[in-house]
């Protein structure tokens, strides 16, 4: 059986990265930075608290 536990939209806006993340027990989040890498360190971290 799968469960749906987050999902993730990326876009790009200017010089930007942003990032809406959504989990049933965060709700939902937005991280932006200059860099994709950036942005996805952020979402990383988030979710190995959220999940740890």
């Amino acid at each position: 059986m799968q469960e749906l536990i987050c999902n993730i939209e990326f876009s790009k806006e200017d010089s930007e990265f942003i990032a809406k993340l959504r989990t049933e027990m965060g709700g939902l989040r937005e991280y932006s930075g200059s860099t994709f890498d950036e942005v996805m360190n952020q979402i990383m971290l988030e979710l190995e608290e959220e999940f740890s």
